[in-house]
C-alpha cells in the first residue's frame, strides 16, 4: 500500500495496474491466492479513499486461463473472479503464442468476453503480443510459429474488438523488435525472454 501510495503521488498515473499476470499466482497453492486476495482488496479500498476516480486493477493471462482445461481452469476462473469487484477494469495480458500458440484469437476474445462481460467493467489490454518471426527456444526445443501475417491477423482482430466494446486501452509488450538488444543481453537473460524479440 506504501509503495503504491508513492507511485500515485510520483506518476499522477490515469490507471493503476496493482496486480500483475496474478492468476498465475493461483497455480502456486489456495493459500498463496487467498493471502494475495486479502492484499489486492486492502491495497484497492485503502487506495479509493484516496483516489475515487483512479481506475485500479490487477491483470490476469487470457493465454493462462485458456491454457488450463476443465476444472483447473474453472477454478482459476472462480478465483480471480473473488476478486474482480476490487477491479474497476477487466484488464488482460494476451500472448497467443505461449504454451503451444493458437490462431483462434476470436475464439479467445469471444471466451473473455462469456466470462467477464458478467462483470459489467471496460476491459483493457495491459499487455499484448505476437512474434512476426519463426524462432526455436534452444534448451525446450519449442517452435513458436510466427509471422508476419499472424501478428497482423493477432493485432487487426484485437483492435476491432477494441473498436466494438467498452475498451479503455491496448498496450503492445514491445513495440519494435529488439534484435540488437537481445544481442547484448542473451548472456545474462533467461533463454524465454528472445520469445519478444520480433
Amino acid at each position: 500500500l506504501g509503495y503504491c501510495r508513492r507511485m500515485v503521488e510520483f506518476f499522477q498515473p490515469d490507471f493503476l495496474d496493482i496486480g500483475i499476470e496474478v492468476n498465475e499466482i493461483y497455480q502456486v497453492g489456495s493459500d498463496k491466492w487467498r493471502a494475495y486476495a486479502a492484499l489486492h482488496r486492502h491495497v484497492y479500498q485503502e487506495l479509493k479513499k484516496d483516489h475515487p476516480d483512479l481506475p485500479i486493477f490487477a491483470s490476469f493471462t487470457l493465454h493462462g486461463m485458456l491454457n488450463e482445461t476443465g476444472r483447473k481452469r474453472e477454478a482459476m476462473l472462480t478465483a480471480f473472479g473473488e476478486i474482480m469487484p476490487f477491479n474497476d477494469l477487466a484488464a488482460v495480458s494476451f500472448y497467443p503464442f505461449i504454451r503451444g500458440g493458437t490462431t483462434d484469437i476470436d475464439g479467445c476474445l469471444r471466451w473473455l468476453t462469456d466470462h467477464f462481460d458478467r462483470f459489467k467493467k471496460p476491459y483493457a489490454f495491459v499487455e499484448v503480443g505476437e512474434p512476426a518471426e519463426r524462432l526455436r527456444i534452444p534448451s525446450s526445443g519449442q517452435i513458436i510459429d510466427g509471422t508476419p501475417q499472424k501478428q497482423a491477423a493477432f493485432y487487426e482482430t484485437l483492435l476491432a474488438f477494441a473498436r466494438d466494446h467498452e475498451v479503455r486501452f491496448v498496450i503492445s509488450f514491445l513495440y519494435r523488435d529488439y534484435d540488437a538488444l537481445w544481442e547484448k543481453i542473451k548472456g545474462s537473460s533467461p533463454e524465454a525472454f528472445m520469445a519478444w524479440r520480433d
